[in-house]
């Protein structure tokens, strides 16, 4: 009787399990599929296509890297309003080496000197954000808050207000270039063959649940013929998406096998216990606020290099979109839970709404509209679910 008991128990907890899973992995991406195939129907077809599909893949790659940051900033419990300030006064910075001081005209040199400062404009940035919220104690909304307002007024000071173009050809190419559908085919065989033959060793050695394993495997499938059908059919797999995924991935690794990211979820889940256990929490979230506004700073000079200058209006509203992405992703805003293959997942979404209704004609003031209905929906679900 009481292992037949104790079946039952276990039954009913992997049934939860399984729940949990089908809602927090399983619904995003029913999500996207839906909202795809509608978008292609309004449109005519013109949805899935390789050509929008390779479009859509530059469109999120600045939202994706910023989105990366904030997922880190998020799981320590805090928050970072500044990031589109910084964005735009990195991508001024950059603009204004390629432009005014001419760098330009040093070819390779000058764009890596250019993608160098924009970077380090973004690293000082968030470590004076950093230095605030770890060491000063103020609290991050009211510290990223008074970060934005300076950043989009040095923005403007620097500028003078107005737009600076064009930028160099060789840093130009960082948006405009793609690699060859030949070579990008070889790259989508390869990373899928060492993802599998990854996911195959961990099944022998039996190191992760079977489920865990099959679903891995089935994604890595998936995503190599969408990755082949977009990019091997049109033009290639454009440098912004390397850039992006390679950010990433190397956000899933630090998350998931480093003492940084067992310190971020610690620090998230109980501040106060995570200190008394001996994890250096200042230190931890001044290096996370550095490296959301590297970030920053490295989706500035993206931004940036897409347009082929930087407007001091830039990154509008691009804090909201990165919250957004990750809380649809499922990042609790209260800090401790959540990974940065979910804000992946919520990137898609967020990009797939952005592309298609633009697609269909939906005029911009009505997408900001929808837009905020959806934030409020996944912070609304985000604390629902906190409550269960």
């Amino acid at each position: 009787m009481e292992a037949v008991l104790e079946r039952l128990k276990m039954k009913t907890s992997n049934s939860k399990l399984s729940w949990k899973t089908y809602q927090r992995e399983i619904i995003p991406v029913l999500v996207i599929v839906l909202c795809a195939l509608i978008f292609d129907a309004w449109s005519g077809g013109a949805f899935i296509t390789p050509r929008n599909l390779s479009n859509l893949s530059r469109q999120i790659c600045v939202n994706l890297t910023l989105a990366v940051g904030m997922t880190l900033v998020i799981l320590t419990s805090g928050i970072d309003l500044s990031v589109g300030s910084v964005l735009a006064l990195s991508g001024m910075a950059a603009a204004i080496s390629q432009v005014h001081w001419q760098w330009a005209s040093s070819g390779l040199v000058g764009a890596v000197f250019s993608f160098g400062l924009a970077i380090a404009v973004g690293g000082l940035s968030g470590a004076t954000t950093g230095m605030a919220v770890s060491r000063l104690k103020i609290t991050p909304f009211i510290v990223s808050l008074g970060m934005m307002v300076i950043a989009r007024g040095l923005t403007l000071i620097i500028s003078s207000a107005q737009a600076v173009a064009p930028l160099g050809d060789t840093l130009g190419r960082l948006s405009s270039d793609y690699v060859s559908p030949q070579i990008s085919f070889v790259l989508l065989l390869g990373i899928a063959g060492l993802g599998l033959g990854v996911e195959v060793l961990r099944w022998v050695k039996q190191s992760a649940p079977g489920g865990d394993i099959a679903k891995n495997l089935f994604a890595i499938l998936a995503l190599c013929l969408l990755g082949i059908y977009t990019f091997c059919n049109y033009r290639g797999i454009p440098y912004m998406v390397f850039i992006s995924v390679l950010c990433a991935l190397v956000g899933i690794f630090a998350l998931k096998y480093t003492r940084f990211g067992r310190f971020i979820y610690a620090i998230g889940g109980n501040r106060e216990a995570a200190e008394l256990s001996g994890v250096p929490v200042a230190k931890t979230l001044w290096l996370t606020y550095f490296l959301m506004g590297c970030l920053a700073g490295l989706a500035g000079v993206m931004d940036s290099a897409r347009v082929n200058g930087a407007v001091p209006s830039a990154g509008e509203l691009g804090e909201l979109d990165a919250i957004a992405a990750v809380v649809i992703g499922g990042t609790s805003l209260m800090g401790g839970m959540g990974t940065i293959g979910g804000t992946v997942l919520g990137v898609l979404i967020m990009g797939t709404l952005n592309n298609g209704m633009s697609l269909v004609g939906v005029s911009e003031h009505y997408q900001k509209v929808f837009k905020g209905l959806v934030i409020i929906l996944a912070v609304y679900l985000d604390l629902r679910s906190k409550k269960k």
